[in-house]
């Protein structure tokens, strides 16, 4: 007995095709109860017995209740019924038989196994014989004849052998030239008369031509083919001669051989069988699948360039799928293009016969996409090109649908901001969306064509942020625009902070408010809220800009800081603004009367910005002196203000009833009114100095003051009046946000006082030693004793007296005429006393030391340009310096800069030491390089330390200088303009 493992391999247990018996019982019981659902709703559509006539109620009801048995319904009825409980029995006997056989299943499973076995052994003796007859068939042509010995001998010994036959043919002699061109053109005249006589010619070949004794039909875009005939017979067949394609990028020659052979014999077998209208149709089946063969070999050698893991390619029989933007989330896009029947073109355009051709279908975002043109260029085929005006257009429904959503925000509706769409029907990369985001920038929305990304231009890390959002979105036609707006927003708030923060506002970032807060205050719900403030008001008030669709508004809120809401009885007595979860609520608010014709859209430049803090403060004091009067039921109004140069915030004017708010302060000023029933309030600005709102208040005497002469008593420099007419007014200063009526009624307190003064001085003829309506004595230098002389004549411009001694009189002249140029003329006559008094101080000691020391050869001169402009010049070494006022940030500061030509040959030391003076810094002045910026105590240090080297550099070259220089040459030179323009850094 041999081993186990010698035996045969155990025959093979077939398993393919089995399904278990439950799930046939299962799919059969489920088809029964769907055929009896059927059945029960076929029988109540039937129609139910109807009477023939009307009997009695009992036999009407009776027949109705049991039915007419020999009726066709219930006939009809019954017989549905039967048949489905037949057919039913009839499969429930079959499932019954599977049941008893699969009670044997494992011994009928062996049974088929090996039926399946045998009839495999069949097969395979079956083919053994198959296979050896078919080699000997096939290893026939290999056979060789046994060779003729005998023949070869005599052939080539004598040249002939007798035994073989000699049929006697006669080579024909050839044909001469004539010879050929008579045939051609009698091969020429028969196809012309065969062609346009006997042939009937399809509407696709009605382009042809004959010469060389060929026709040569022309399809355009897709072949050219040469036939000819060979017999004079019309009836016969023509006949295949050569064939070339008329698209690009093709070789105009069939290059293979056997693929000619394989063409001109069915060329022909077609030929012969169908005419030309079957030699038409096979040959322009076969270029249009030629044409998809090219196009899926560019498609591949594109998957595998610079288009790889971006586009994916499929064949499906005669049609090549490929899609395109692989990564991009959402719907897939892909384009079909196979041959098209052209039988639908045919019905709809009522062409004479329909015409197959390559067509595609496009898929946009897993939706095809049927009104859609594409040119495929078919004479230049080209994949990339057709991708690319695909993608063009997916690309320009894009952001033509973003540019749609976009205009229906009112910014871009009514042209704030410029929004433009620019398309291009073949490159995908020249489409771009233009949205302008704020005054100073914009974006470029455009989408890169291989991958299917949005890109933003120029790039910043703001644009970068959106560029990740727009790439996340599954549709991007419907949802960009809001990222877009987003941006806007966020751009725009941007750019607001941004330059806020340079002129001086304080950005609030820990705000939170609740949403029912910002409903309340906006109408409309921003997409951004920014809160900021200025150094100096009070804590309670903010201004807001909300940025949205409808552009920006701009708000000032009260805030107020409450704790969280208790849980006694004591909450009843809560503050009036619902409180916020942080601890803060928002009160009374009011938007700023900000004026311009697009006042959706305002720049928010450096000006307005710090304009704006000037039209909030006094929004700010308004309100709440208007609160305030409301407190005192003082009468009062509001009236719109004039764009004047004093009031160009365009805040409201506030008029009071003098006599209403005196009669609620408990006691009367004055024993009878001195004043008119008037007062008027105006917001004239923030205080450079303290930060502090500047309010300016108005009214009219009963009586004027003309010609009367104040008491000793010191008056308040921000106190006006005028003698001719009786007006008067006064500054009232107090921080943003704090009321000033009880300033308002100290200050009328104390011109009450000065009325009764007046009255004093009249009464008694009292000489005032400072101040007189027609005269102003003031001291401005306690330190150097420094007094001022104000002249007001009627009629007549101010005029300013000013001791010898008074270091002023050198710019007596500029200070008249601003002090005569506006109503702010004694104001700024004030500020330059004050800022231009250590700088002439320095002036005039300069000039003492050239007179006292004679030993010294430098000499200066100043040369006063304005009020905030000098020029000192010096004559040995020559040299200049400019000293001019600047401002930069509500502050004023010198700028002393070195001016004119420098000598070639002047002191290498005297240059090195002022360059090193410019880049020191001391006590109240700071070197920028090329000039020195110095405050207003600070600018005399700087001068006597330009002087002292000046004088060191004059007295070093004592002893180098020859023949001396004409100082009157100096002074005439220093009204020549300088043709150089130093490099100044500008503080304003």
């Amino acid at each position: 007995m041999g081993s186990l493992h010698e035996l045969p391999p155990e025959i093979e247990h077939i398993t393919f095709g089995y399904q278990p018996l439950h799930k046939l019982t299962q799919r059969l019981v489920q088809e029964s109860f769907n055929d009896l659902t059927a059945v029960i709703d076929d029988m109540a559509a039937m129609p139910a017995l109807q009477p023939a006539a009307k009997h009695s109620g009992y036999s009407n009801a009776h027949a109705m209740t049991n039915g007419d048995g020999a009726s066709t319904a219930n006939a009809q009825k019954k017989m549905r019924l039967m048949d489905f409980v037949q057919k039913r029995r009839a499969q429930f006997i079959k499932l019954l038989v599977l049941s008893q056989w699969s009670r044997e299943a494992v011994n009928v499973g062996k049974v088929i196994d090996l039926r399946v076995w045998l009839e495999g052994q069949r097969r395979a003796y079956e083919d053994a014989g198959w296979f050896l007859g078919d080699l000997k068939r096939t290893l026939e042509p290999a056979k060789l004849p046994n060779p003729d010995i005998k023949t070869a001998l005599e052939v080539l010994s004598s040249g002939k052998a007798p035994w073989l036959p000699d049929l006697g043919y006669l080579p024909p002699p050839p044909l001469t030239p004539k010879e050929i061109l008579k045939t051609l053109r009698t091969i020429n005249t028969l196809l012309a008369v065969r062609i346009n006589l006997h042939e009937t010619l399809p509407a696709h070949l009605s382009k042809f031509s004959i010469a060389n004794g060929r026709v040569t039909f022309q399809v355009p875009d897709e072949f050219e083919v040469d036939l000819s005939i060979g017999d004079e017979d019309p009836t016969t067949q023509l006949y295949f001669i050569d064939f070339r394609f008329l698209f690009l990028p093709i070789n105009s020659e069939i290059p293979l051989e056997r693929l000619r052979q394989d063409l001109e014999r069915q060329t022909n077998v077609v030929l012969e069988k169908d005419g030309l209208q079957g030699c038409y149709d096979f040959l322009h089946g076969f270029v249009l699948t030629h044409k998809i063969s090219v196009l899926r070999r560019q498609a591949g050698e594109l998957s595998r360039g610079r288009w790889t893991e971006s586009i994916k390619l499929e064949t499906v029989r005669r049609s090549l799928v490929v899609q395109y933007w692989l990564n991009r989330p959402g719907g897939k896009s892909w384009i079909e293009l196979g041959i098209n029947s052209g039988r639908k073109d045919f019905r709809s355009t009522n062409k004479a016969v329909p015409r197959s051709q390559i067509g595609v279908r496009w898929f946009r975002d897993s939706k095809e996409v049927k009104d859609a043109v594409i040119d495929l260029s078919l004479d230049n085929l080209s994949i990339e090109t057709i991708l690319k005006r695909v993608i063009a257009l997916h690309t320009n429904h894009y952001l033509s649908s973003i540019r749609a959503r976009l205009l229906e925000a009112p910014l871009y509706a009514r042209r704030f901001l410029s929004l433009s769409l620019s398309i291009s029907a073949t490159e995908p990369a020249d489409s771009c969306l233009r949205a302008q985001l704020t005054a100073s920038r914009t974006a470029a929305v455009s989408i890169e064509p291989i991958t299917g990304n949005f890109c933003l231009q120029p790039a910043s890390h703001l644009f970068s942020r959106l560029e990740n959002e727009l790439n996340s979105l599954k549709d991007p036609a419907s949802e960009a625009y809001l990222r877009i707006a987003n941006l806007r927003a966020l751009a725009a708030a941007e750019e607001i902070e941004s330059r806020a923060r340079c002129v001086g506002w304080e950005f609030a970032r820990n705000m939170q408010p609740r949403q029912e807060d910002t409903r309340r205050i906006f109408p409309h719900e921003p997409q951004r809220v920014l809160y900021f403030r200025r150094t100096g008001w009070s804590k309670s008030w903010v201004v807001a800009v909300s940025i949205g669709n409808a552009g920006e508004s701009w708000w000032i809120i009260e805030m107020f800081v409450v704790p969280f809401p208790p849980t006694g009885k004591g909450h009843a007595n809560k503050p009036r603004s619902v409180m916020s979860p942080q601890g803060l609520s928002f009160g009374d608010h009011q938007r700023l009367p900000i004026s311009s014709a697009t006042s959706h859209a305002i720049d928010p430049t450096y000006a307005f910005l710090s304009n704006l803090d000037k039209t909030a403060a006094g929004m700010i004091s308004l309100f709440v002196n208007v609160r305030e009067l409301n407190r005192h039921r003082a009468h009062h109004a509001l009236r719109p203000a004039t764009a004047t140069f004093e009031n160009s915030s365009r805040v409201p004017v506030l008029f009071i009833r003098f006599s209403s708010l005196l009669a609620n302060q408990g006691r009367d000023l004055g024993s009878k009114h001195w004043a008119k029933d008037l007062l008027k309030l105006t917001y004239q600005g923030i205080s450079s100095d303290s930060g502090q709102a500047t309010l300016v208040t108005e009214a009219r005497l009963v009586l004027p003051m003309a010609n009367i002469n104040l008491v000793k008593d010191r008056v308040d420099d921000d106190v006006a009046f005028s003698p001719t007419t009786g007006a008067f007014a006064f500054l009232l200063r107090t921080a943003v946000g704090e009321p000033i009526i009880e300033k308002l009624m100290e200050r009328l307190r104390r011109v009450e006082r000065l009325i009764r003064f007046l009255d004093i001085i009249r009464r008694f003829n009292l000489k005032c030693e400072s101040v007189s309506l027609g005269r102003i004595v003031f001291i401005y230098s306690e330190a150097h004793h420094l007094t001022a002389d104000l002249g007001f004549a009627t009629d007549s411009p101010v005029s300013l007296n000013l001791p010898r001694s008074n270091p002023h009189l050198r710019i007596q002249e500029f200070l008249v005429r601003l002090l005569n140029a506006d109503r702010n003329g004694l104001e700024t006559l004030t500020l330059l006393l004050g800022v231009t008094l250590p700088l002439l101080l320095s002036f005039n000691a300069i000039e003492q030391r050239s007179t006292s020391d004679t030993s010294s050869p430098t000499t200066a001169i100043i040369l006063p340009h304005t009020a905030d402009w000098y020029q000192l010049r010096y004559d040995s070494p020559t040299c200049a310096f400019d000293v001019r006022l600047r401002r930069r940030r509500d502050e004023v500061k010198w700028h002393v800069s070195e001016d004119g030509i420098i000598p070639p040959n002047r002191d290498s030391q005297l240059t090195d030491e002022l360059a090193k003076l410019m880049n020191e810094n001391g006590e109240g002045w700071l070197g920028l390089r090329t000039g020195i910026a110095a405050s207003v105590d600070g600018v005399r240090e700087v001068i006597e330390k330009v002087d002292s080297i000046v004088r060191a550099a004059g007295a070093r070259s004592v002893g180098q200088k020859v023949g001396g220089g004409d100082k009157g040459s100096t002074v005439t030179d220093s009204k020549a303009p300088s043709k150089v323009k130093n490099e100044v850094v500008e503080i304003d």
